[in-house]
Order: structure tokens, then sequence, then C-alpha cells
């Protein structure tokens, strides 16, 4: 059987969250000759999509976050024969996910990636320290990017971070910084008097002014955040020969999506990139 045709749960284990993707098997998929003397034009390569998705907070009682991914499993009716894929950056988050919920599916294999079956190659000091969130992410990009241009990945969760893939597909680097729902915990546990917020204010584009103390905050970590992608990728692309794409990704980067791109070419927003990553890395495990 192609790999392309294996059901494949994707599952990524982060700093803060578990997200979860289903990629039921594609089918066997009939076609047409083209007409006689019609040129054959390559169609773009497109990215295998999740066509479930649900996400887990796991900073939090074991037993809570594990009985819920648990659940959310139960109504996606795994097929027999479903391989998993886990990517973790979170390992003891990882290992809880496995001992608690993974071992009691009806699961064919349960794969844990690591970085040398991410085929991205690297130049930066310590390839091996790159996180493996980082890699999926250029994986997927490599695969969708036009031919010849680099690419800048941002990605908005817990960290921030803004990576740079050469023309060639290698990943070069990039920054790390404090997503915005980190920076606004860390205002409310570093001080006496300021709130803990909820996602929802990045949601939409909050006034730059606020006339509250939860509208002020709200307006830095929506616009501190803009602001810096839009920086981290105008100083990264002048380290390309020429105009990079950039992807945008992450669990917070919905509502931040109008604002942030390269010149006059609005960002990619692909939510769920590094799920694509585990399901192209998934295709390189199986076709070994």
């Amino acid at each position: 059987m192609s790999n392309q045709n294996h059901n494949i749960l994707a599952i990524e284990v982060g700093s803060s969250r578990v997200k979860v993707g289903w990629f039921p098997s594609a089918g066997a998929c009939a076609s047409e000759k083209p007409a006689a003397n019609l040129p054959i034009v390559a169609a773009p390569r497109t990215l295998p999509e999740p066509s479930a998705v649900f996400r887990a907070e796991h900073r939090r009682d074991e037993a809570e976050w594990t009985g819920e991914v648990a659940a959310r499993l139960s109504e996606l009716l795994l097929p027999e024969g479903t391989i998993c894929i886990v990517a973790a950056v979170h390992r003891a988050a990882a290992e809880s996910l496995q001992s608690r919920v993974l071992k009691r599916q009806s699961l064919s294999q349960v794969i844990k990636l690591t970085r040398s079956d991410v085929s991205v190659e690297a130049n930066v000091n310590e390839p091996s320290r790159i996180g493996i969130d980082r890699l999926l992410n250029a994986l997927a990009a490599n695969h969708i990017r036009q031919a010849g241009r680099p690419a800048i990945v941002v990605d908005v969760g817990t960290a921030m971070t803004v990576n740079l893939i050469s023309a060639d597909g290698v990943f070069q680097g990039g920054a790390i910084l404090a997503g915005p729902m980190t920076a606004l915990r860390a205002l409310h546990s570093a001080t006496s008097s300021l709130p803990l917020l909820g996602r929802d204010v990045l949601e939409a584009a909050p006034a730059p002014v606020g006339k509250s103390t939860e509208h002020a905050m709200a307006a830095g970590a929506y616009w501190g955040a803009i602001g810096a992608a839009r920086e981290l990728i105008a100083r990264t692309a002048t380290a390309c020969r020429q105009s990079p794409e950039v992807f945008l990704t992450g669990g917070a980067s919905a509502g931040l999506a109008p604002h942030i791109g390269f010149g006059e070419e609005p960002a990619r927003h692909i939510p769920d990139l590094i799920l694509s990553g585990i399901r192209l890395a998934a295709e390189g495990i199986l076709a070994r």
C-alpha cells in the first residue's frame, strides 16, 4: 500500500498544548489522460491538510487533560490500522499522553519523531538543539513555497518564532521571543494589579490606545506581537537575495494575520502548518 493511503493521526506536544490532526487515507484517485497534443502543466504542490483538528492545554491536572484528549479521540472513530506520529517539545507531557491515552487506543503503530526523521538541512551552530517544531514548519513550507524563493515562517504560540529557510530549502535559524499570551501571563504574575487576560484579546484588532487596564494590555499584546513580527521579517529579509514568501502559523495567529506579511505581499496563513509537516515526515518514514 502507498504510504499516502495510510490513516495518520498526527500529534504535536508543544510547550503548553497538545495539538491533534486527523489525516484519513486519501484512497485511490482515478485520473483521466490529458487530451492529445495538449501540453502537460505541472500543478503546484499542495499541503496535506487534516480533516479534523483539536487542541488541549496540558499545563493542568494530568488526568483532566489526558481525559479530554482520550474523549476527543474516541469521537474520531479511528479505523483499524491507524498510525500515530508524535512530535514532542514537552517530553513529560508526551510521556503522559503515551501512557494514559495512546496505549489504550487501537493504533497500528505509535512513532515518535526525531530530528533525523525531518528531511530539512540546518545551517546553525548546534543542529541537534533545534526544536523539532521549527524543523517541521520548515519541512511544510519547503513543500509549498515557490521554487527558488526563500521563506520566512512566523509561528505564534507559547513562544513566537521567526525562522528563515533559504532558497535551496536549508533552515538558517531565526529568532525566538515570548508569544503574546506568554507575555500577558508574565505581566499578570510579575505584578500585583494586572489581570490575567484570555486568548480572545488576540482575535481582533483592539484600539491602540486602551481606555482601561485590560484594553491597554490587549493593545500591547496584539500590536506588540505584530510589531515584533514585522520588524523581524524585515530584518530577516535583508539576508535574502530574493523577496521571501512569508508563512504565518500557530494557535494565536488567526487574529494577527491581516497585519503580517512582507512588503505588499500578505503572509500565507496556514494555522496547522506543523501538523502538515508531521504528515509529510510520516511519508518519509513509511516509505523506508
